[in-house]
């Protein structure tokens, strides 16, 4: 399960960055697109990935185009998604 941080307005001393970490607003984009890229790499083929996002900050449909992969298919709770990806 690739369960990055979702927040890059939040103080770096408030309990919601402790819990959940925060997104360097300068670089989140790249910082999304390496995390998923290695967990992708580290995959043995045919292996799937979980990702799980919280649209509280970011919208998926700009995850999606920083990771560049489409899911085969997820599911969303109130704002949380949980995607599935497979490496071919």
């Amino acid at each position: 399960v690739f369960d990055p941080p979702h927040l890059v307005k939040v103080g770096d001393k408030s309990w919601l960055a402790k819990k959940y970490g925060k997104l360097d607003s300068a670089t989140w984009q790249e910082d999304i697109a390496k995390g998923f890229s290695e967990c992708m790499r580290v995959l043995k083929p045919n292996g799937t990935l979980i990702f799980k996002w919280n649209e509280e900050q970011i919208k998926l449909s700009e995850i999606l185009k920083v990771i560049d992969h489409e899911p085969l298919l997820g599911n969303k709770r109130a704002k949380t998604h949980w995607l599935v990806f497979m490496k071919e």
